[in-house]
């Protein structure tokens, strides 16, 4: 084989070992009753899905295995309001510089608590803390949980985060982050909030987990 035939295998290797496998996540409705599921990725129009209890929905992201600034949510009451509800936030193949690339990921309550949710990378390949962790979040009791200056709105019901979108803790994110300390409860929540995995890796979203 000549030499350039070799140089162009070689480079072919560490090009195919760069690409991650195919990948994507797999949503799960375990709650006992019917959801409407939405999905969307930057400004891109959002896709809706109809979930049976026990029903699910894969997203494949196809052979670029890019997702950015990914969000899924879910209503009982067809709502498609993300900002009442339980929103989970992905980046699929995030951009780490020097052409290395990760997935991002987290539950937010930055501006409501509607269902609870649970989201777990599938066979990662190493487990550790925030490395490729899996968030979850319950709040039960909504109406006793959910006190001034936060309030439940909606048929679905959802509690509003009122302080959410603050850079801040506040007597009205506390209660959110002692009820689900892996989740965003503000918006500078960063510390124990975000979990990243390997690019390539799998996920599943459980609602009512």
């Amino acid at each position: 084989m000549s030499r350039a035939l070799v140089a162009t295998a070689a480079s072919l290797l560490v090009l195919l070992a760069a690409q991650p496998a195919l990948a994507g996540i797999n949503i799960q409705n375990k709650c006992s009753f019917p959801l409407m599921v939405w999905a969307s990725s930057g400004s891109n129009p959002k896709s809706t899905y109809y979930l049976k209890p026990g029903a699910q929905q894969y997203l494949d992201f196809g052979p670029a295995n890019l997702w950015p600034a990914g969000r899924i949510w879910a209503s009982r009451s067809n709502n498609s309001d993300a900002a009442r509800t339980t929103l989970v936030e992905f980046n699929i193949g995030g951009d780490i510089g020097n052409g290395r690339r990760q997935d991002f990921y987290d539950i937010s309550l930055v501006r409501a608590y509607n269902h609870p949710v649970c989201v777990s990378p599938i066979n990662p390949p190493s487990v550790g803390g925030q490395w490729c962790g899996s968030p979850s979040c319950t709040i039960t009791d909504l109406p006793n949980f959910c006190k001034s200056p936060n309030y439940l709105t909606g048929n679905d019901p959802a509690c509003i985060n009122l302080d959410g979108p603050g850079t801040v803790v506040t007597n009205g994110t506390r209660p959110f982050k002692a009820r689900c300390p892996k989740a965003f409860s503000y918006a500078a929540d960063y510390t124990t909030s975000v979990f990243s995995c390997q690019w390539g890796t799998n996920y599943n979203v459980a609602f009512c987990y």
